[in-house]
């Protein structure tokens, strides 16, 4: 989500920025010289002067600000995906990173025999590990699957985290 919201904010920062400036602008002109500088607002004033709050263009438009700003308020409150995992510790504050984590459950399934190739996701509730065998046959990863799951269950264990996330290991066979 941060690689939504800070180019978000960035944008609305600069649009925000250049209409101040060009307000700044365009007071002063009016007020030194008595014509716009940039803008032709007077325009865009006297049509304001002469529509009412209850013509069509006005809610359209009030309609679209507000929808607007409700998409910026759910994005801004949506939970990101998590930095980091606490451990149960009642001693310290600490943590492991998803990064971390993932790396430890692929090296505890790597270990097991004809296990060639795995990929771990980890999430806020749940680690996905997606493994793959050596043989090409069906029972391969059948029988694999037990020995995997158990790897990647004690390795999870052994990280103590808060909560404890779910665990979904797949063992499939690899491709020709």
């Amino acid at each position: 989500m941060r690689l939504i919201n800070r180019p978000l904010a960035a944008l609305l920062s600069i649009a925000l920025i250049t209409v101040g400036v060009l307000i700044i602008v365009e007071v002063a002109a009016d007020r030194i010289v008595n014509h716009p500088a940039l803008i032709h607002w007077h325009r865009v004033y006297d049509w304001a002067e002469r529509t009412s709050w209850t013509q069509g263009s006005v809610r359209v438009g009030s309609i679209v600000i507000v929808i607007l700003g409700v998409i910026l308020l759910l994005a801004q409150l949506r939970r990101g995906k998590p930095q980091r995992l606490p451990i149960d510790s009642d001693v310290t504050d600490a943590a492991y990173t998803r990064r971390g984590v993932a790396a430890t459950i692929r090296g505890a399934v790597n270990d097991v025999d004809g296990i060639n190739h795995s990929t771990v996701t980890v999430k806020r509730r749940k680690i996905t590990v997606r493994a793959t065998t050596a043989g090409r046959q069906p029972y391969t990863a059948q029988s694999l699957h037990e020995a995997a799951a158990q790897a990647a269950r004690h390795r999870l264990d052994t990280l103590a985290l808060s909560p404890a996330p779910t665990l979904a290991v797949r063992v499939t066979t690899r491709r020709r």
